[in-house]
């Protein structure tokens, strides 16, 4: 019967499942490859639409119709929700994703007779205006960051070739930007299908004829880092803006510096700010100080609709189809609407390759909005904004414009942590090895090291001091030769610096030279402690010898001498009646705390917590009573 029911609810589970309606939109997660495939919503249009994606319902995958490929997301994906009937994803920190549209050429090469791939003339997407003839189909790849206003980021045109059977993939890879704000994604594959259908025949010649439709597969997703778990923003967050703007010339690298007057495009308004925020202190040269915890960020507000500047219809930031900057050497390339740059420098001084953010401007959400540009940690860092601004009434003025500043990050804390060369434990201030220890800074690469090694030599006078090197060192470095270490750490940007003492070796005095609860004993009265009986432990400390002080007391007027037997049976003679007593009451004590133990109560709850034994004897006594009560009261 048991079985039965166990059946009975297995085959409701199942139709269920079966019975379940489809999704328009479904994902899975690869645990081996960590990829995330999407199926996204089909398209259907007639053989004239331009793809009007906006004003249309989507028909779904449907069963007559194999999409041209699979789409995916590759990476670090942490976690997958559900984002407003969208896939989203939790993206590892620091990492980047890479979006995959993978096909084959069995479309292009299937028979006449079989709907196939066709060349597409028009030269536009759902109002998306492109370059170049779709032909073989188009992929467009959009991001958002409010899900409202949308940046074409890459145009990839005539995709499918023939690859006899291969299978080609065009891909993308995502910004940090993109990533700390979140950002909502959109792949547009869009292309013509064809097929021969039965021929017209006109008097003798039979007319081929073909059926044509048109499809665009679109797939939407949501990709971020982690989320905060508490929201609110920059509230109460130290803030510190940043950035001088300058006419830059024209088609000159955005290499000038010229003033901006009365007569100029930018005069009077702003175009946004940036700013940092999440640091500790700031210096007075741009050093931004971080405490563990922070997470230093570099944002921009933009302040201006870029297609409306200073509210005027006519100003605008326009295309830079040929941009670079000559500062940072970039090549010639279509910088967009705005490109942001930014170059980060090591503290070894190795400058890195800059990073580009092309048609920067255009892909920020609506103007007022404050977008997260990068987190940072140590390190310089030169950020620059460049952008062209038209004025399209009259002769069409054109100026370039450059928004540039540089800043540094730096670790706050001022630490070296040593580490024993063979435990790889931590060592504290004071410590002692045998084995050496190695310095670590714990990622903080600006802090500067100074060491000491001094050598002790015993002789017969005692131990002689000998400093053996005093110089700079460096992170990784190991020290094994016996000695007394002095390790000095100074952070320049905050003028603070700490200092720790390490001994290597096993000589009892110098290990306790440099604990700090020996402080005030050198190390040749440390010696002269030790011959009186000073006894040194592990880890140095100091434990003295005990010392009885005896009182002598003069014989009163009024005492006796007298003599009596103590409480071992030996007499004590020559004593005043006020010693003997003395004597008594420390035998009594002896006495006392000689009593012998109650099993199971500790001898410590004996001599020192008498006051309990009594209170768990007065209780067994009364236990007692109470039995022998009951007994009687049974019996009669």
């Amino acid at each position: 019967m048991k079985n039965l029911r166990f059946k009975i609810l297995y085959i409701i589970a199942l139709t269920a499942l079966f019975l379940l309606p489809p999704s328009p939109f479904i994902w899975i997660v690869s645990a081996a490859e960590n990829d995330a495939e999407t199926a996204g919503k089909l398209y259907e249009f007639e053989r004239k639409s331009e793809y009007e994606i906006s004003s249309s319902e989507p028909a779904g995958i449907t069963e007559d119709h194999n999409t041209l490929g699979t789409f995916f997301v590759s990476g670090d994906i942490t976690k997958v929700w559900d984002e407003d009937d969208s896939p989203a994803y939790e993206i590892g920190d620091n990492t980047q994703i890479t979006l995959c549209y993978r096909y084959n050429d069995s479309m292009l090469i299937a028979s006449a007779e079989e709907w196939h791939l066709t060349e597409e003339d028009k030269k536009s997407v759902d109002g998306i205006n492109l370059e170049e003839k779709i032909n073989n189909g188009v992929i467009i790849l959009q991001t958002s960051l409010d899900r409202k206003k949308w940046t074409v980021n890459k145009v990839y045109t005539n995709i499918v070739q023939p690859s006899e059977g291969n299978y080609l993939e065009k891909t993308f890879i995502s910004n940090d930007i993109q990533l700390i704000n979140g950002c909502y994604y959109r792949v547009i594959v869009a292309y013509k299908m064809e097929r021969k259908s039965e021929p017209t025949k006109i008097l003798f010649i039979d007319k081929p004829n073909y059926e044509y439709k048109k499809y665009a597969e679109v797939y939407e997703f949501y990709a971020g880092y982690k989320r905060p778990e508490t929201s609110g923003g920059l509230v109460n967050e130290k803030r510190y803006s940043l950035g001088t703007l300058v006419n830059a010339g024209k088609s000159n690298g955005y290499s000038g510096s010229n003033k901006i007057d009365g007569e100029d495009l930018h005069y009077g308004w702003e175009l946004g700010n940036f700013f940092v925020s999440g640091y500790t202190e700031k210096t007075e040269d741009q050093v931004f100080l971080k405490n563990v915890g922070d997470k230093i960020t570099l944002w921009f507000n933009l302040k201006q609709d870029i297609d409306k500047l200073n509210g005027r219809s006519a100003l605008k930031i326009i295309e830079d189809e040929d941009g670079y900057d000559q500062w940072f050497q970039t090549p010639k390339t279509n910088f967009g609407r705005g490109t942001l740059i930014i170059r980060y420098t090591d503290h070894e001084g190795v400058k890195s390759d800059p990073i580009i953010y092309e048609n920067y401007l255009e892909g920020l959400s609506s103007a007022g909005a404050d977008v997260k540009v990068r987190l940072f940690e140590e390190g310089d860092y030169e950020v620059a904004l460049d952008y062209e601004v038209k004025n399209t009434k009259g002769i069409g003025k054109v100026c370039d414009y450059r928004i540039s500043f540089d800043f540094k990050v730096r670790n706050g804390n001022c630490m070296v942590y040593p580490f024993d060369v063979n435990t790889k434990s931590e060592l504290k201030d004071s410590s002692v090895t045998e084995n050496g220890f190695y310095l670590d800074l714990a990622r903080s690469r600006y802090l500067k090291i100074h060491i000491t090694m001094t050598k002790w030599i015993k002789g017969a006078d005692g131990y002689t001091e000998d400093i053996r090197y005093n110089c700079p060192a460096k992170v990784g470095d190991q020290y094994t030769d016996e000695g007394i270490y002095t390790i000095e750490v100074s952070n320049p940007s905050t003028g603070k610096s700490t200092e720790k003492r390490i001994y290597v070796g096993k000589d009892n005095v110098l290990k306790a030279s440099v604990n700090t609860e020996n402080a005030g004993y050198t190390i040749n009265e440390i010696v002269g402690l030790v011959e009186r009986g000073a006894i040194i432990q592990e880890d140095g400390v100091i434990v003295l010898p005990v010392v009885k002080v005896v009182e002598e007391t003069e014989p009163s007027e009024e005492s006796e001498l007298i003599e009596e037997s103590d409480a071992d049976g030996e007499t004590i003679s020559g004593q005043t009646s006020d010693t003997v007593d003395a004597i008594k009451t420390a035998a009594l004590e002896d006495m006392v705390s000689n009593v012998s133990e109650i099993p199971g109560i500790p001898k410590e709850v004996n001599r020192e917590k008498k006051p309990y034994l009594l209170l768990v004897m007065c209780l067994s006594l009364i236990a007692g009573i109470l039995f022998i009560i009951k007994k009687y009261r049974k019996n009669h």
